[in-house]
């Protein structure tokens, strides 16, 4: 599901979505934040400082950090994290480098996550489904 961008376009594309883990026998959520924009010498990581409070994700992007290998590659940077247990309504923000957020209402459930409301400028892109994941 893709919401309205912004004038330029979005920055970041955030994919969340519910993730069966096979070898544990449990239900997951996945998020994925990345850069829209593709680095051509490095797939840097995005560095995130996250925060869950009661219903509330808060996700602050730092900056890029260099890859742990710095063996050439191309890609977007990006921050990945499986959170357990949620379900329900969550207020899910995001803080850019510069000081803007984007605050999105969703229900995650163990079979999908729904995009309730979403800021009508946005620097970042939801998507929900696992066809747009690029791992």
């Amino acid at each position: 599901m893709s919401r309205k961008k912004g004038p330029e376009g979005p920055e970041y594309r955030l994919l969340i979505s519910p993730h069966r883990d096979e070898f544990d026998q449990k239900n997951t959520t996945v998020i994925q934040l990345e850069t829209v924009k593709a680095f051509s010498n490095f797939q840097y990581e995005l560095s995130v400082r996250e925060t869950l409070t009661d219903n509330t994700i808060h996700f602050k992007v730092l900056g890029l950090q260099t890859p742990q290998l710095s063996l050439p590659s191309t890609g977007h940077a990006r921050f990945i994290r499986e959170f357990d247990n949620l379900n329900g309504t969550y207020k899910l923000a995001i803080e850019g480098l510069d000081g803007r957020v984007n605050t999105f209402s969703l229900r995650i459930t163990p079979k999908q996550v729904k995009v309730l409301s979403a800021p009508d400028h946005p620097f970042v892109e939801i998507l929900t489904d696992k066809i747009f994941w690029s791992q």
